[in-house]
């Protein structure tokens, strides 16, 4: 999935400055990462040691952090799953207030970045493509460990391309402390089009989802096509 790396070189630069923006931004992949390292209470304790007066409770954050992600659900953190989340549905169902909120307006771009930059670099297809040229007689499970090694070197690849392009965009300490942002800084991408990814990048940061018309910005890129 695009990383922590791509996320915030793909946001409107100013909105960076407000770190509700910025944590919300980081929710969707970072809430259930925290889970996993920490269990529900360390997770819960780790929040609250972020937690800015614009950010909810965590517990009403919960019950979509231990939700699995499906393709076809609504369900999880993603509304569904990464590559293809319900961007519309997320912001639909949140209040008045919600929406004037940099924590979820930071939330809601994150979903939408994910929808934008999967929709144009169309790993799934390729990777399905990649499957089929193999007969049945083939052991595909380990023909898929292969090829998702090869996407997660791509991401940890374009990690090193997204540094060195847009050396303002830091990291902030609580991803740096997951210590899960890896750099390859040799070798081709196979399945991520860095051209592509780049196009993305500079289009998407082109829109305040901190301050803009959130509804029309979300009409707008769910249309894009470069």
């Amino acid at each position: 999935m695009p990383g922590y790396y791509v996320h915030e070189a793909s946001s409107y630069p100013k909105a960076l400055e407000n770190r509700s923006f910025v944590l919300g931004l980081e929710a969707p992949d970072m809430l259930k990462k925290h889970v996993k390292v920490y269990g529900v209470d360390g997770a819960r304790a780790k929040y609250n040691s972020l937690r800015t007066n614009d950010m909810p409770e965590y517990d009403e954050l919960l019950p979509r952090i231990l939700q699995k992600e499906t393709i076809n659900s609504k369900d999880g953190l993603h509304y569904g799953v990464s590559s293809n989340p319900d961007v519309k549905t997320c912001w639909a169902n949140l209040s008045v207030e919600q929406k004037k909120n940099p924590f979820y307006r930071g939330y809601v771009t994150h979903l939408l970045q994910d929808l934008a930059i999967y929709g144009r670099i169309d790993i799934d297809s390729k990777f399905q493509k990649v499957l089929e040229q193999h007969d049945a007689n083939v052991d595909l499970d380990s023909i898929r460990k292969v090829e998702v090694k090869k996407l997660h070197d791509d991401w940890d690849k374009t990690n090193a391309l997204v540094r060195d392009t847009y050396p303002e965009v830091v990291l902030s300490d609580e991803v740096k402390e997951l210590g899960v942002v890896k750099y390859i800084n040799e070798g081709d991408l196979v399945y991520v089009d860095w051209r592509v990814l780049k196009e993305c990048i500079d289009y998407l940061r082109t829109f305040d989802t901190l301050n803009g018309d959130m509804d029309s910005i979300i009409e707008t890129v769910t249309k894009y096509n470069i």
